[in-house]
């Protein structure tokens, strides 16, 4: 078929154009006004617990093929290193569940739209068995309906597509676990969960590791189908098990991501690079659903929290592939909860960091923070992070050679002593996705206006600036930047937009610096942006400085920039929907 399996282990790093300038996704975006609403919250929930423990298993040769035509009787499967009597057994002709996941966010446009899930499920229809159950589901940050998929139903009108998110962004493992939750009512014992996406997550309210927890107490092997995102954003040639984005926020290596979900389902991954490459994945699922031995026995009680499965098989020069362990005591560990009506991921016990700090005005919703609460959801590392009773970003790095000095205004003393290294820009974005809103901050920022190298191939500004950045999504952002040197006499700001390309950024200057009269006894400044259709008010302590139109971005995160050399303080974020 022109594929190559177990791709994950061997080409994965092929897999690496990835978004870097997508903060917003990572954020968890809610909707205003539609989407995920608060009542959702307080929906029952439920958990199911699965006595039969059921086991897929590949069965090759030494020369890499499928081996057929085998028994219970060649199979031994040994639980913690204990045998356990094979209760059923299935050659690969036995009915299965197969929900297909197709991640339609925007970053998923290398190869254009790919079609919606019931489109690409629809492929597995002609393979069905008997009894066979296809499901399908779009997701972006927000779950599309988990629909059955028929032949009658081909043959009528297309079901409803999931609108693309506002956020562009994906909350896959999310996505899977709902899968997850909805096969658990299936009928069928074989079940498989075959997914399309680029690795991305961003908006998940659980985890990768909690995801992992519900893959092992589940019956079903989840298919991993990578297809690259934007090709202008390159993750090329990192391995490492997190990776930082423009905000300071990490995310899962898309590498790690699908290599472990791989593994621990005892399924396979590919990373086709074009529509035939994924049509020949797809079929390539479909003939392994086809040959592959389910095992099926009763778990013994264990006082461990995972059961150890290996599987062995009675044939010269065969060796069978399954997966490794399984969830012992589901009970007493802190499973994933569930809406009982939509099996979608509960907000009351998953909620995003920032949703405790959303409230409701008179003119809709109102996120406040003030850097109290170190677990808030900002990032928290060396350039940006919490202080007492406030947020941080720090734009220098100093590697000592030996004990050195800080100077007065706490930047380190040049000599021979330090390397200095000045980056470009650090932007820290979190919290609700916005369209027309008003937000402010208090800030102090300490800059200085000093050559520096920089360590990216972001543009160079003219001056040192810090301020409010806002519709942040994944082609740019607007920023309303403040010029105040040390001596805090001077105080000017300016407006830009900034358009994402590749790893750099392209600048355009909205409003012009404009110099304004501080107020010299307040020891901070009040920046603030009212944003409405595409006008943008620019405020400095409460009185307008000018009003300017830009209709480049219409929706997207609030967060904190500063440019240059220097330090910046923002304290009691406020942003109001209007």
């Amino acid at each position: 078929m022109g594929i190559v399996l177990n791709l994950a282990r061997r080409h994965m790093r092929s897999f690496q154009k990835k978004l870097i300038a997508l903060p917003f996704a990572l954020m968890a975006c809610v909707p205003l006004g539609g989407g995920i609403t608060w009542s959702q919250a307080q929906k029952p929930v439920f958990q199911v617990e699965v006595d039969l423990q059921s086991v897929d298993v590949q069965v090759k040769d030494a020369h890499g093929n499928d081996v057929m035509g085998l028994t219970a009787k060649d199979f031994t499967v040994l639980e913690n290193g204990k045998p356990q009597k094979i209760a059923f057994f299935d050659a690969g002709i036995g009915p299965v569940s197969l929900a297909v996941l197709v991640d339609s966010s925007t970053s998923m446009i290398t190869h254009g739209r790919l079609g919606s899930a019931q489109a690409i499920a629809a492929q597995f229809i002609h393979t069905a068995h008997r009894g066979d159950e296809i499901f399908a589901m779009d997701f972006t940050d927000q779950m599309g309906p988990f629909q059955r998929i028929t032949q009658e139903q081909l043959l009528g009108p297309s079901g409803p597509d999931l609108a693309l998110a506002a956020s562009g962004g994906a909350a896959l493992y999310d996505a899977i676990a709902t899968a997850l939750c909805h096969l658990r009512a299936s009928k069928n014992l074989r079940q498989s969960v075959v997914v399309i996406t680029d690795g991305d997550d961003q908006h998940s309210r659980i985890t990768l590791d909690q995801l992992i927890g519900l893959v092992h107490s589940s019956r079903a092997q989840v298919f991993m189908i990578g297809l690259q995102s934007r090709p202008n954003f390159n993750f090329q040639g990192r391995s490492e098990p997190k990776i930082t984005l423009i905000t300071g926020h990490e995310i899962d290596n898309p590498v790690v991501v699908f290599d472990r979900l791989m593994k621990e389902s005892g399924a396979e991954s590919f990373i086709p690079n074009s529509q035939r490459g994924l049509d020949e994945a797809l079929t390539a699922v479909s003939n392994m659903l086809q040959s592959e031995y389910t095992l099926a026995y009763y778990p013994q009680k264990t006082s461990k929290k995972f059961r150890r499965i290996e599987v062995k098989v009675d044939r010269r020069g065969a060796h069978a592939m399954a997966r490794h362990y399984v969830e012992a005591n589901q009970v007493d560990n802190q499973l994933v909860r569930f809406d009982e009506s939509t099996c979608i991921v509960a907000p009351k016990f998953h909620p995003y960091p920032f949703e405790s700090k959303l409230t409701e005005g008179s003119t809709g919703t109102v996120y406040r923070d003030d850097f109290s609460d170190r677990r808030g959801g900002w990032p928290n590392h060396q350039d940006s992070h919490y202080i007492l009773g406030g947020y941080e970003l720090s734009n220098y790095k100093v590697q000592a050679k030996s004990d050195g000095q800080l100077a007065a205004s706490g930047f380190p003393v040049e000599s021979p002593a330090h390397t200095t290294t000045f980056l470009e820009n650090i932007i820290a974005a979190y919290g609700p996705w916005w369209s027309d809103f008003r937000a402010s901050v208090a800030t102090d920022a300490v800059l200085e206006t000093v050559s520096r190298k920089t360590s990216t191939e972001f543009l160079q500004k003219n001056r040192p600036a810090a301020g409010l950045v806002f519709r942040m999504n994944l082609n740019g952002c607007y920023a309303l930047l403040m010029s105040r040197v040390i001596d805090r006499k001077k105080l000017s700001v300016e407006l830009v937009r900034r358009d994402f390309e590749g790893d750099s950024y392209k600048e355009t200057e909205i409003v012009p610096w404009t110099e304004v009269a501080p107020n010299p006894s307040a020891p901070t400044t009040e920046l603030s942006v009212e944003v409405v259709g595409d006008r943008i008010s620019m405020f400095v302590d409460s009185q307008e400085v000018t009003t300017a139109r830009d209709d480049a971005f219409s929706q997207g995160l609030v967060g904190f920039i500063i440019s240059g050399p220097g330090r910046a303080t923002f304290r009691d974020l406020v942003v109001e929907q209007r």
